[in-house]
């Protein structure tokens, strides 16, 4: 157990170094001044789409390579792309430099946890997982609070300073990963070992799509996901056109990490206190009142931040639960991974559209009248096809055994 706790905690040190905090409060508003809005939303779209187009041949060569190389990779992606962000001088050029950093993302994403499950597996604590990760994604919430208040300091040195500081806190991962112990994912796979093969994949999310109580909850999340997709890209440069000086982003940016933590563990609350039912009918009103009082009073948009990554960090947790009682082992993980590409499609389609709508509406009137569109299309498939199912009448029953939600 002391060894365990030790690699533990070389694990957490690890997860430090994946925290983006230097970067989040001026990389996006750096582009912002450069190029304007549509360009910020047109590289956060081909991120989505190329972190989608990365993932299953990352997911090969992870599995070739082994996981800690793996983590390596993703590591050292990132700190390539942070280390030239401010050097580049076309928008192609900072397409090229997002494709890049998805691949890296690509690389480490599922991968730290399998690592952290087989670790803890082969030394019989697997039942502490959800502990650890728990703890693990505390731990970059807390690392990117601090360095995203860090970053509100270094960039009045200058634009390069925070997102050089970012690519050498990515680099330093990379030692760091190599040095944890191996598991079995960082060798061959026994040659005996079942398969879940393609064919078997497709016919599972043809089989689950058919099914109303999965097919309309993705639906209704990636609505709602659509408009935390749109709105994150453009916090820096709204925020500062409401009065936030540059070397105050960073507080802010701390504040939405300390508060997504927050919220992050009120999850199980809400679910045992209202159900998931009811939780996702509020989406509606919420995020439709919300975002209708932009326009009104443009300085509330800032609550309206807060609001939307507290909101996203609740309802995550919620969809994966309700889906996960509905499935069975076999093809689990295809049917959640159909889910999450399901949401990045639907995030990068609308990136890719709302920087040209930003730039012709202004943002405070763009982040308004998707709010209030969004939630009003939310409200209509509710009506329609009550896409939240449980077993106890409020909609339709949902498969013989399955857990309920309320």
């Amino acid at each position: 157990m002391p060894e365990s706790r030790r690699v533990v905690w070389r694990y957490y040190t690890y997860l430090a170094t994946t925290a983006y905090g230097f970067y989040l409060p001026v990389g996006l508003l750096y582009l912002q001044r450069e190029f304007g809005y549509a360009v910020v939303g047109l590289t956060q779209g081909v991120f989505a789409f190329a972190l989608l187009a990365a993932e299953i041949p990352t997911g090969y060569l992870g599995d070739r390579i082994g996981r800690r190389a793996s983590l390596a990779v993703g590591n050292a992606l990132s700190a390539g792309a942070l280390g030239v962000f401010v050097f580049l001088d076309t928008p192609a050029e900072y397409v090229i430099l997002y494709v890049v950093w998805a691949v890296g993302w690509a690389f480490r994403s599922g991968t730290e946890q399998a690592w952290l499950y087989e670790l803890l597996q082969s030394r019989g604590e697997d039942e502490a997982y959800a502990r650890v990760s728990g703890r693990g994604s505390t731990v970059v919430l807390l690392v990117s609070a601090v360095t995203a208040a860090a970053a509100g300091v270094l960039v009045t040195y200058g634009w390069e300073v925070p997102l050089l500081a970012n690519a050498a806190l990515s680099a330093l991962g990379v030692p760091l990963v190599l040095s944890l112990p191996a598991v079995s994912g960082d060798g061959d796979a026994p040659a005996d070992a079942d398969v879940f093969r393609v064919r078997d994949a497709l016919h599972t999310l043809r089989v689950q799509v058919g099914r109303p109580e999965v097919r309309w909850v993705v639906a209704y999340v990636a609505l709602f996901h659509v408009l935390f997709a749109v709105t994150r890209p453009y916090e820096s440069p709204i925020a500062e056109q409401v009065g936030v000086p540059v070397a105050a982003l960073g507080l802010l940016f701390a504040g939405f990490k300390l508060v997504s933590a927050g919220a992050a563990s009120t999850a199980g609350w809400f679910r045992d206190t209202l159900g998931t039912r009811r939780v996702f009918a509020l989406l509606i009103p919420v995020y439709g009142l919300a975002y209708a009082t932009v326009a009104l009073l443009p300085v509330l948009v800032l609550p309206v931040f807060f609001l939307n990554r507290s909101v996203q960090k609740v309802v995550r947790p919620l969809r994966d639960q309700y889906l996960n009682d509905r499935l069975t082992d076999v093809g689990r993980a295809t049917v959640l991974s159909g889910a999450s590409m399901v949401l990045s499609l639907a995030s990068g389609t609308a990136n890719l559209v709302s920087g040209p709508l930003v730039e012709l509406l202004g943002p405070f009137r763009f982040l308004a009248a998707a709010g209030v569109v969004i939630a009003g299309l939310g409200g209509l498939l509710w009506l329609a096809v009550s896409p939240v199912r449980t077993s106890d009448g409020a909609g339709a029953t949902s498969p013989a055994g399955a857990a309920e939600v309320d």
